[in-house]
């Protein structure tokens, strides 16, 4: 036997070995949320960097929210409310401003602030690069602090408002 196999059954035994523990259903239920919330933020790197406009909006609830702040203020302007309005804000995005380039959303640090049967509410750290089409690297295009509530919809989780709120430097005198 290999010595990977029998690493693999060594996971397999200790996973099963955890799964048998005495657990609250909820607990459970808790471990297969986030799980489940995780693949959705997945997902929306995925699709808005694959310039999927469909697929993006889909993440949002029907009257899910998109907004960005800065210095921990609302920017003006920057809130599109409904799953509709997202899509046409993806499909504009990605046909204009972004037609000429390569995005990349880099996810990290997700952490759930609160987390119930049917609400969530999620932090992650995020790094955006843009790499124009001809040019040998990225750059990095922003970074922030990706705030999201969920809420469980039949169609499962979907995210009911994301507010980004972006580093910024503070201005230095001149």
């Amino acid at each position: 036997m290999t010595s990977i196999s029998r690493r693999w059954r060594w996971w397999v035994t200790v996973l099963i070995a955890g799964l048998a523990l005495p657990a609250a259903a909820q607990e459970l239920g808790s471990v297969e949320d986030r799980l489940l919330i995780a693949e959705q933020l997945t997902h929306y790197s995925y699709r808005w960097d694959g310039k999927d406009a469909e697929g993006f909006a889909n993440l949002f609830t029907e009257d899910g929210a998109m907004a960005r702040c800065t210095d921990g203020e609302p920017v003006g302007g920057s809130r599109v409310e409904g799953r509709e309005a997202i899509h046409a804000y993806a499909t504009r995005s990605h046909q204009g401003r972004l037609a000429d380039r390569q995005t990349r959303h880099h996810f990290s640090g997700l952490v759930f602030l609160e987390l119930s049967a049917d609400h969530a509410v999620t932090e992650n750290m995020a790094l955006i690069t843009h790499q124009p089409f001809g040019e040998p690297t990225a750059h990095i295009s922003g970074s922030g602090i990706y705030r999201n509530t969920w809420r469980r919809t039949a169609e499962g989780w979907r995210i009911a408002e994301r507010v980004l709120c972006s580093d910024r430097a503070p201005q230095l005198p001149r």
